[in-house]
């Protein structure tokens, strides 16, 4: 199994075990191929980064009509790329650490 597909692996169990956050299985995890990028804390690293959407949620009344939507939102998990160990999660409402903690 090449970096890429282990790191997908690792994501999507990630998810299943701490069920925190969710991603859209329709649109899938897309690795992006490993960089040099600046981490939050301003330190430079080798990372491989995985974009994905969360699901969308939709709500519907008793006649079936909808009665709430709230559209997936597009999130970036951080990889080690020595490691391929998870760094933590971007989203648009900040960041998700390993632990599961915001």
């Amino acid at each position: 199994m090449n970096p890429k597909e282990q790191i997908i692996e690792t994501l999507k169990k990630w998810i299943t075990q701490t069920n925190i956050i969710s991603y859209d299985e329709r649109i899938g995890l897309d690795c992006w191929d490993k960089e040099l990028k600046e981490l939050r804390d301003g330190t430079k690293k080798q990372i491989y980064v995985v974009s994905f959407s969360t699901r969308s949620k939709i709500g519907y009344d008793e006649n079936g009509e909808i009665n709430f939507f709230v559209d997936g939102m597009l999130c970036f998990a951080y990889f080690d790329a020595e490691t391929l160990e998870l760094l933590y999660i971007h989203k648009k409402a900040g960041y998700i650490e390993v632990d599961g903690s915001y």
